[in-house]
């Protein structure tokens, strides 16, 4: 066992070249004892082999209660000037231990059950139908812009029944969030959109369980005031919060399950064409775009105890970040991992992290990743990438890309 070794700077690390391919990195530490210590922040632990992230998402040891890392490498002043915003985020589910999680988890599942999501499929298409139509009048297009990132925040914005002319204003606030969340070297100005940002969704969220307070709707809303299990209820606060969780979580990170899934079959275009002549393999090829090019490249724990792990020593107060972008390519658990493979049938993958906090809304990213992914094989047959050289988001945990230009 050792201690602290000498910390790997983040600026190594978290480079503009490993936001282009970052698995060549992911590769020499999976060969290596898959822990690194890195100098973001007070210094945090980097978790890269599979069956250690598996393991230790799920330890009681560790909390999710993390959100003062946003704010901790700022000045004392700074801190008290966004500690509100630390707060506001800590009263997400995402960012909450047992026993309180596991209360707003039963509550909110009410309106995730699979089959209340696979009820939503018709309502997808339609979207995606809608979305459709005016790339038919294109030879070349964007289809970030156009398709992949409008679809998730208009499926979400309908089941929260937010009004259409918002959309758009929404996706920048979900963007500034993301921004905040994803980079390392976050500022001042990353800190003020954010507030900004989350302080205008709870402002709308309010003012819209007023609303359903007087005339209830069919609508996530409704659904999330109106749940109830042995007494227990959403209190306000909670309410608020959670609405911008579901707006935050449900666009953000499928839009780049969308986006990086088109582009991986775009690169790799006999899967593209075999997934075309074989539709029934979307889901397990949805499943595979999830493992091969994952949405989220890591999470976060915080330290509640010291203890080892790993062949290290864990101290309290520490942060562990766990690399699923990492774990999902890792030979140990994936045969041949850098091969794209639409028919795998053993995929344990973590795109969705693992244990109490495995994403809520899993099943509604599968769905619009299944069905958007789909439709624009069969309706563009003959689509093509028109871009040598992919330009990704400067943001180290949400990977997705800045455009992706095809000719149709």
């Amino acid at each position: 066992m050792s201690d602290v070794p000498e910390p790997l700077s983040a600026k190594e690390f978290f480079t503009p070249e490993f936001l282009k391919d970052p698995y060549a990195t992911y590769r020499r530490h999976l060969e290596g004892r898959g822990v690194q210590y890195l100098d973001i922040h007070s210094g945090v632990w980097a978790v890269f082999k599979h069956a250690d992230c598996s393991t230790f998402l799920r330890d009681s040891r560790l909390s999710a209660k993390r959100t003062g890392t946003l704010i901790d490498e700022f000045p004392s002043e700074k801190q008290k000037e966004f500690a509100e915003l630390a707060r506001m985020f800590s009263l997400w589910m995402l960012f909450f231990d047992a026993p309180e999680h596991t209360r707003l988890r039963k509550l909110m599942n009410k309106g995730f059950s699979p089959a209340g999501i696979e009820c939503l499929k018709p309502q997808v298409e339609k979207i995606v139908d809608r979305l459709l139509v005016p790339l038919r009048k294109n030879h070349r297009l964007d289809i970030l812009p156009q398709f992949a990132h409008p679809l998730p925040a208009f499926v979400i914005a309908e089941m929260l029944n937010v009004p259409e002319w918002l959309h758009q204003q929404f996706v920048r606030w979900s963007n500034a969030i993301a921004t905040l969340f994803g980079n390392p070297y976050r500022t001042v100005d990353d800190l003020i959109a954010a507030q900004q940002a989350i302080h205008c969704l709870t402002d709308y969220f309010r003012e819209a369980v007023a609303v359903r307070r007087k005339e209830k709707r069919n609508d996530l809303i409704s659904l999330l005031m109106e749940i109830e299990e042995d007494g227990d209820v959403l209190t306000e606060e909670e309410l608020y919060a959670q609405c911008v969780m579901l707006l935050f979580g449900g666009h953000e990170t499928t839009r780049n399950l969308i986006g990086n899934g088109l582009y991986t079959l775009l690169r790799q275009p006999a899967q593209a064409a075999e997934l075309r002549a074989h539709p029934e393999l979307i889901r397990s090829a949805v499943e595979e775009l999830l493992r091969y090019e994952s949405p989220v490249q890591y999470t976060g724990r915080m330290v509640l105890e010291d203890f080892e792990f790993c062949g290290v020593q864990a101290r309290r107060g520490q942060e562990i970040i766990f690399m699923l972008g990492a774990a999902n390519r890792d030979g140990r658990q994936f045969k041949d991992p850098d091969r794209l493979d639409l028919k795998r049938a053993n995929n344990p993958h973590l795109a969705f992290g693992a244990g109490a906090h495995f994403c809520i809304g899993n099943q509604l990213a599968r769905l619009e990743g299944q069905v958007a992914i789909l439709r624009i094989l069969q309706e563009f047959p003959q689509i093509r990438s028109v871009s040598a050289e992919p330009e990704w988001l400067p943001n180290f945990s949400f990977r997705g890309l800045k455009t992706l230009p095809v000719e149709v």
